[in-house]
């Protein structure tokens, strides 16, 4: 664990709301790039005269290259990051599966969980960095930010809550 910071709570406050924003929105115009778009509201419909160039641009991407890897990593930065999310209720759902699976194996599954969740930000953002895809950008910032969250977010909680 890192060294505890010394912040003034407020301080602490204001830089953990500021990660957790940050590494909201990238995440947002990730997801809203993989989703399909509308059709414009008053869309040609198809006619026998030549259809205008201007008119190409509203058209659905129905050939874009999509990279169902890069779907599959910002659905693990999601997720990691909802983990990540302060008060997130983490202990019920662990005292949850501990009456379904031995705590020997629960431990190994929980510590197994997090070092997958640590580890998945980064390789998102390797694998964006090498690999062009529809959501690189979006994917590296939310990657590098969520990274962020998960390696300063206890240090600055601990820092929000200590006396």
């Amino acid at each position: 664990m890192f060294a505890v910071f010394f912040f003034d709570h407020r301080l602490a406050l204001f830089f953990l709301a500021l990660l957790i924003v940050s590494a909201a929105v990238p995440l947002a115009f990730a997801w809203a790039r993989i989703l399909p778009q509308d059709a414009p509201p008053f869309a040609p419909g198809q006619s026998s005269r030549p259809r205008d160039p201007q008119a190409a641009i509203y058209l659905p991407e129905d050939l874009a290259p999509r990279d169902p890897f890069a779907v599959f990593l910002l659905a693990c930065v999601t997720l990691s990051y909802i983990l990540k999310f302060p008060g997130l209720p983490l202990d019920a759902a662990l005292r949850w599966l501990a009456t379904l699976i031995p705590e020997r194996s629960l431990s190994w599954i929980a510590l197994a969980a997090h070092a997958f969740f640590v580890v998945v930000p980064g390789l998102a953002a390797c694998y964006s960095a090498i690999r062009p895809n529809p959501v690189r950008v979006p994917l590296i910032a939310a990657s590098i930010l969520v990274l962020l969250l998960w390696l300063l977010g206890g240090s600055l909680h601990s820092a929000l809550v200590a006396p």
